[in-house]
């Protein structure tokens, strides 16, 4: 597990789920996102960032992983956002 803080300084939690999935979660008052015409999530902004893209990257230990995919997860927490990449190196 990582924290990173966004430009806020509000701390974001990366974590491995495993080889090919990456959790990113944190406070979050809003956040905003883009779907593909098939439904597909992609595009994930947080309040401060991180903005997360389909097609870009995400540095974890610093190992830039490829985003593959978005999952934004359902979180009962108020003002609390999470979401899922699949990723590749």
């Amino acid at each position: 597990m990582q924290i990173v803080k966004n430009r806020y300084g509000v701390e974001r939690v990366i974590e491995k789920i495993d080889s090919t999935r990456i959790r990113v979660m944190g406070e979050s008052l809003f956040s905003r996102g883009s779907q593909d015409d098939n439904g597909n999530q992609t595009m994930f902004d947080f309040e401060g960032g991180p903005c997360l893209n389909v097609g870009g990257t995400i540095q974890y230990y610093g190992t830039d992983f490829k985003i593959v995919s978005i999952k934004p997860e359902i979180i009962k927490e108020e003002n609390v956002v999470s979401v899922v990449l699949e990723v590749k190196l």
